[in-house]
């Protein structure tokens, strides 16, 4: 990708978005600016990954052909008030703010502004995971490639409508805990019944990278997968009828549900 880009912010999240950008050689450091207002963490940005880090990005705005803002919600509105001088017609501003619209940043930038709204990938490191995307009507197919070209290399692409971003964000976001806690569990199972910890993670591990792949190739649904697996009288189906005695589908299904119930009251 031949353009320059423009990080607002350079938090752990615009870290991780850079990080993957550079590693997946979609950009060269030359054409990547962050702006941060933190003078060490720009020192350490600029010797780890050879960008500019600066406390004033205005000029690289200026020059910027994606912006992306990545701060806190409550710092988004005096960014975008010294952007809405800087950018021009033609800039993509792609915002990662948690709960900030398109309409807010329309507001704030001007009503013609091309603008992608995301909630990025956390799985960056491992390659795999979605990012939910929405754009503006301004932004034109031109526009949505150079997007996907910087989404596709943090994982794969969803294209959601904006009322659907915050249940996105417990199913995509949080649903990693659900798999990290599986993990853990399985780990711990075998050491009890005697394996050593670390033999134990690692079947652990393999196995939850080796039924996510054959999910994905197959497309078959999981409860297809386990009634393959579950012979008559067999060692899998009483660990099931223990699994469904227990209730796991329905704490796993209640903890996701209190997490919407949540994110819907704040």
């Amino acid at each position: 990708m031949n353009k320059k880009i423009v990080f607002c912010g350079g938090g752990n999240m615009a870290e991780g978005i850079m990080r993957g950008l550079l590693d997946n050689k979609v950009i060269a450091p030359e054409n990547v600016t962050v702006s941060e207002l933190r003078s060490d963490r720009c020192e350490y940005l600029s010797k780890t990954y050879g960008v500019a880090a600066v406390t004033d990005a205005n000029d690289a705005i200026k020059k910027a052909d994606i912006v992306i803002i990545a701060l806190l919600p409550q710092h988004v509105p005096g960014v975008t008030k010294t952007l809405k001088e800087l950018i021009n017609e033609n800039t993509i501003v792609m915002s990662i703010a948690a709960g900030i619209t398109i309409d807010d940043l329309k507001n704030q930038l001007n009503s013609n502004a091309k603008i992608a709204r995301v909630i990025p990938n956390t799985l960056i490191q491992s390659g795999n995971g979605y990012s939910a995307v929405c754009l503006s009507e301004h932004c034109d197919d031109q526009d949505k490639l150079s997007i996907e070209e910087i989404l596709n290399a943090l994982g794969q692409i969803m294209y959601l409508k904006e009322d659907m971003f915050d249940l996105f964000q417990i199913l995509g976001n949080v649903g990693p805990l659900w798999l990290y806690k599986t993990v853990e569990a399985l780990t711990d199972a075998g050491v009890y019944v005697g394996f050593n910890r670390v033999d134990s993670r690692k079947i652990a591990i393999k196995n939850m990278l080796g039924v996510a792949g054959v999910l994905d190739i197959t497309d078959e649904h999981p409860a297809v997968k386990v009634d393959q697996m579950a012979s008559p009288g067999g060692v899998t189906i009483e660990a099931l009828k223990v699994l469904q005695e227990e209730g796991f589908s329905t704490a796993i299904m209640n903890s996701v549900i209190a997490g919407v119930k949540k994110l819907k009251s704040e």
